[in-house]
């Protein structure tokens, strides 16, 4: 069971409205996350993702759980190791392949997402990872309703910066994107010294990826510390999400997410290093496109 969630997430959010705040004392603003910015920037462990607040050793994975609409939906974030699947070496790619960013060494992510119809879970009766294993074994053939893999790297300040994604569901790649291609731009999805107000651009890839974030709140509780962001896209109007990321100081997860697209579906961490199914053997793939 995730050590840093070993209160209930579902308690943590309840009651962050109530918890004092801190975290860093630099004003908040806009983050450069231009590519100046990155060509400056020092890569040399970029693959070994150590934020203390978003923590992702390699071989490490993450359950999440969310319901809505009667249905269920569990999404396991994966973050891939070297020699995975008997493929070679696919959890790292010291050549990506994006032009202008072309050999940054960054990690990949598998973000997989099943939909399980007429779930029974409550308060009572909550989800746990057992349910997970257990819906996987119930279905011939278990495949995603959707697949991404997401490419992460770590500069030497401890920024994370997001290089693209192949994101595929539905029979569509919408979405997807390489950094260094067709005019697309890595950005940052956690910074490496987070402040109260920090707002920075996550990705750009134009009609298709312009997602950005913001830093809103740190939440002190007895033992953590976690920091509350805004995530949003001007593609998708009205669509905001609030994740929370506990940090004990050193290490930090993903533990929560509000996703308010009408009303609210809350997304929440059911535990780590779950045993995960077989990754696919079709697309998305887990290397980036290659461009000039």
């Amino acid at each position: 069971m995730n050590t840093l969630c070993n209160l209930p997430c579902r308690a943590l959010a309840a009651s962050a409205l109530f918890l004092l705040t801190a975290g860093s004392l630099h004003a908040g603003g806009l983050v450069d996350t231009s590519l100046e910015r990155f060509l400056d920037a020092d890569f040399n462990d970029s693959a070994n993702i150590t934020n203390p607040w978003w923590t992702l050793p390699a071989g490490s994975n993450f359950l999440y759980f969310a319901e809505a609409d009667g249905e269920c939906e569990w999404n396991l974030i994966e973050v891939l190791d070297d020699g995975w699947n008997g493929l070679g070496s696919v959890g790292t790619t010291s050549n990506f392949g994006g032009g202008i960013y072309g050999g940054t060494e960054a990690r990949i992510i598998l973000d997989r997402a099943w939909v399980e119809p007429d779930c029974d879970y409550d308060d009572d009766n909550p989800p746990a990872a057992d349910d997970f294993a257990a819906f996987m074994e119930g279905i011939p053939v278990p495949l995603p309703e959707e697949i991404t893999y997401d490419w992460y790297a770590q500069d030497d300040d401890g920024n994370i910066w997001y290089m693209g994604e192949d994101t595929f569901s539905d029979g569509s790649s919408e979405g997807s994107f390489t950094a260094g291609c067709d005019g697309a731009e890595a950005g940052i999805v956690m910074l490496g010294d987070p402040g109260n107000g920090d707002f920075y651009r996550q990705e750009f890839y134009a009609e298709e990826a312009e997602d950005w974030g913001k830093v809103t709140t740190f939440i002190d509780t007895d033992e953590l510390v976690c920091l509350k962001t805004k995530e949003w896209s001007p593609l998708e109007t009205g669509h905001i999400e609030h994740k929370f990321y506990c940090s004990d100081g050193d290490t930090g997860v993903l533990a929560w997410i509000d996703e308010l697209k009408g009303k609210t579906v809350t997304v929440v961490l059911i535990d780590t290093g779950v045993d995960a199914p077989d990754p696919p053997d079709g697309p998305p793939y887990p290397v980036p496109a290659d461009c000039d």
